[in-house]
């Protein structure tokens, strides 16, 4: 029951205002002179609180992809609090954001866009660069209103008359000063010192505050009031219209509330009448809306359309009964039949443009011609593919040279193919059901050999891993690859299920594992790895891993402690200084850093 109040409540934006200034002065305690920690994640919940509490009567009915989009957007900026990693780290700086800002969009947009759409990406912009702009001055207007509507009458001409004094003293001012600098040159020396006291006068922390919280406060405000009161199209140009001219619209009725162009508008001279749904409507040079009608109501569509074309001033001023005298000294007009009708020509075309099509045929010569290639690259790779661990490699290769040659070959191949395989599952027309049915075997076979090259590439960075060490880059790889080859399994799946919806598919499995990639503890796996590689083959790269984040710091101590000839544990120590001289704020807390800091001392 307060909810609903609170959404007609007269003083709506009033209360989003003060809410907003409350918000901007948490966001500052949270932030201003504070690393990002835990803070992140406080600020999410309490900004979606803030958007749901008062923009909820534009709530979208929940959904499970806009859950899935909350518990992504919750987990990544938990990371800020747990983790260390730089990469992410300044990846979810971008990420969270905008994932916040679609995610918004999605539930409380009036263009409902749907979220496997790029139409989402438009409205976000549009959401941002439009509604959340426009409003950006409201809380001024709001404030102006208020205090002129205390105001007295004699109070706000005698301000008026102050402000026309203080514009017309202007240009006076400047040309005195003009002549009084020239004609005086200490008076010149005076006012040239001024810039530079300006110069000496140094905003302080409290000011940085102030303005801090007064920039937010406009910002999360505007967001929001977008939401609540975003802009309105003109239906006949498409510009956007203000406050006011979307109100005066309202009231001659050019648009209903959700911006749809009503039948019929009092805001033209002409009448318009209703066009059948497949056929144009065709503009004559007296700028008359004509447009075909059914025959049954062929007599009600003349009579309408020979009362619009009258000059509306002069029939402003006839009365009814001159109006039926001038009817019948009119002279009849003769009838004509339906068949009579003469046929109409049409400047546009009637038929919509086709989109492109593969026809189905060239398809299936490309993908047989392709599958002959990949089979035979497949037959070789057999042959020393999965034998290459046990050292039979092809002659006169080692393992590093055998690991690094053709990597990046074998994956733009399979990211080729890829390609290919959605271009012939959407974008080829229909054929025989002989044809379709072969193309679905070849591409079949496509996805079987991208496997086998996934699977070749994923072979020679493992050996070449094995030679040379782990790396960030290197496990990111492996996860791309790791990727790639889930996306090929559910590419294979839609060509036996027709209907699974592919792009949706990858969309969620793609924000999926980010997340994960961000919860996966990547450096930490990276020393365990190159610790193992050293038990094994006594090599280590020391620098690589003093240049790892906080987060492997506590298996790089332990490491440290059971091999002290290799002297790491005071190079770590060294390295890692600002780890125990960081912020100890509780809005900077931080798991990774607290752990490595507890190790180190």
């Amino acid at each position: 029951m307060m909810y609903q109040k609170l959404i007609v409540a007269p003083q709506r934006a009033w209360i989003v205002l003060l809410t907003a200034l409350v918000l901007a002065v948490i966001h500052q305690y949270l932030f201003y002179e504070h690393a990002i920690g835990v803070s992140y994640p406080v600020f999410v919940i309490l900004f979606y609180l803030y958007m749901y509490t008062y923009a909820g009567d534009r709530l979208r009915q929940g959904s499970a992809i806009s859950r899935l989009l909350m518990t992504a957007i919750v987990l990544l900026s938990l990371t800020y609090a747990l983790f260390t990693n730089p990469l992410f780290y300044t990846l979810n700086i971008l990420a969270v954001p905008v994932l916040i800002l679609m995610h918004t969009t999605y539930m409380l947009s009036e263009r409902r866009p749907q979220w496997s759409s790029p139409a989402l990406a438009w409205a976000t912009i549009e959401q941002v660069l439009v509604h959340m702009f426009a409003h950006m001055p409201t809380p001024f207007r709001m404030l102006y209103h208020q205090l002129a509507r205390r105001m007295e009458q004699e109070r706000r001409r005698t301000l008026g008359r102050i402000l026309i004094g203080v514009l017309t003293a202007a240009p006076l001012l400047i040309i005195v000063l003009l002549l009084l600098t020239s004609a005086d040159r200490m008076f010149d020396e005076l006012l040239s010192s001024l810039p530079s006291w300006f110069a000496d006068i140094t905003p302080g922390p409290a000011l940085l505050r102030i303005a801090w919280i007064g920039v937010m406060m406009l910002v999360l405000f505007a967001y929001l009031w977008g939401f609540v009161r975003p802009l309105q199209r003109d239906p006949l140009s498409g510009r956007y219209l203000s406050e006011k001219e979307a109100a005066d619209q309202a009231a001659r009725g050019a648009f209903s509330v959700n911006g749809a162009v009503p039948a019929h508008t009092a805001t033209s001279t002409h009448a318009i009448i209703p066009t059948a749904p497949t056929m144009p409507a065709i503009a004559t040079t007296d700028a008359t809306l004509i447009t075909p009608v059914s025959t049954t109501g062929k007599e009600e569509a003349n009579a309408i359309h020979h009362e619009s074309i009258a000059d509306p001033v002069e029939r402003a001023g006839v009365q009814p009964e001159q109006r039926a005298h001038e009817q019948q000294s009119k002279p009849k007009q003769p009838t004509v039949s339906n068949d009579q009708v003469p046929a109409m020509t049409w400047d546009v075309p009637t038929e919509p443009m086709r989109p492109l099509r593969i026809d189905p045929l060239v398809a299936a010569t490309v993908l047989v011609l392709v599958n002959i290639v990949y089979m035979l690259f497949v037959w070789l790779q057999f042959s020393y593919l999965f034998g290459a661990g046990q050292g039979r490699l092809p002659d006169g290769s080692t393992y590093a040279e055998y690991a690094r040659s053709g990597f990046g070959e074998l994956v733009m191949v399979t990211a080729i193919n890829f390609t290919l395989l959605l271009s012939v599952l959407y974008k080829s027309a229909a054929g025989s059901p002989l044809l379709m049915s072969m193309n679905r075997w070849l591409l079949a076979i496509l996805v079987l050999c991208s496997a086998v090259m996934l699977g070749s590439a994923f072979t020679r960075l493992v050996l070449y891993e094995q030679a040379y060490g782990y790396t960030m880059t290197r496990f990111l790889v492996h996860a791309f690859m790791l990727f790639l080859g889930v996306l090929l399994v559910l590419a294979g799946l839609r060509i036996r299920f027709s209907r699974l919806p592919l792009y949706k598919c990858f969309l969620v499995l793609g924000l999926s594992a980010y997340v994960v990639l961000n919860y996966a503890g990547m450096e930490s796996w990276i020393a365990e790895r190159n610790i193992e590689r050293y038990a094994q083959s006594g090599e280590l790269d020391q620098e690589y891993l003093l240049g790892l984040s906080a987060e492997a710091v506590p298996v790089l101590l332990t490491f440290a402690e059971q091999h002290p000839e290799l002297e790491l544990a005071p190079r770590l120590r060294e390295n890692h200084q600002d780890v125990l001289e960081q912020d100890r704020s509780w809005q900077s807390f931080n798991w990774a850093l607290y752990r490595a800091a507890r190790e180190l001392r």
